[in-house]
């Protein structure tokens, strides 16, 4: 994507993020394009215009836990409002997008005019923090298939859950990466998918999953 490509970025009094979209550098990303690594300097808080981003933990052997899905209108990287401070998780992009980044220097002063901005921040991390226990939870309580119920669910977005009309995943994600997601193998996602089709949950082809069954979907995903 292109920084010509993108719209004026959509402000209004109602807007809660609007102070910090006046300060921020809009920064277009691609599919797969690694936003941040654990370890890296936490200099910048991030506002996610466009487009989705895949949070995670990733151990020295290379197998991944999902901490959170980032969607539109959300904050993440808020290690940056802590001095000094270093990333402790990834960051990835789940697709084309566009951020708004807010350098440190820039966000204290803001927090300083306007303390009711650091309660809407404060907001958004209980929110993140609240995905990451469940994340956590999934992952010691659900099997796989209930675990790749909840993902599907997530990334077919918020709607999905609440949803009982056929739901078409918005991008392609391989099966690798879905197993990155629920800490399991390539192949035994490939094999609960296809489980899920033969049960007429989902139906996919090379490029996109639909989720056929919202209510069982959902019922998985909430055991």
């Amino acid at each position: 994507m292109r920084n010509g490509s993108f719209p004026p970025l959509p402000i209004s009094r109602q807007d809660s993020w609007a102070a910090l979209k006046q300060v921020a550098e809009r920064r277009p990303f691609e599919l797969k394009e690694m936003l941040y690594r654990a370890g890296d300097p936490a200099h910048e808080l991030y506002l996610l215009q466009a487009g989705r981003v895949h949070l995670f933990s990733q151990s020295a052997r290379g197998r991944s836990v999902t901490l959170s899905i980032v969607e539109p209108g959300d904050l993440f990287g808020e290690q940056a409002l802590f001095a000094n401070k270093r990333r402790a998780s990834r960051a990835q992009a789940l697709s084309d997008g566009l951020l708004c980044a807010i350098p440190r220097r820039q966000l204290e002063p803001l927090l300083a005019a306007d303390p009711s901005l650091i309660v809407r921040i404060m907001e958004n991390l209980g929110r993140r923090l609240q995905a990451v226990e469940r994340r956590l939870e999934d992952l010691v309580f659900k099997s796989v298939p209930d675990r790749l119920a909840t993902v599907l669910l997530d990334l077919a977005g918020p709607v999905a859950w609440h949803s009982h009309q056929p739901t078409r995943l918005p991008d392609h994600y391989t099966h690798l990466q879905l197993a990155e997601m629920i800490n399991t193998h390539r192949e035994t996602v490939t094999k609960t998918l296809n489980r899920f089709q033969d049960d007429r949950l989902v139906d996919f082809d090379r490029r996109q999953i639909v989720l056929l069954d919202m209510p069982r979907l959902q019922e998985m995903a909430l055991r």
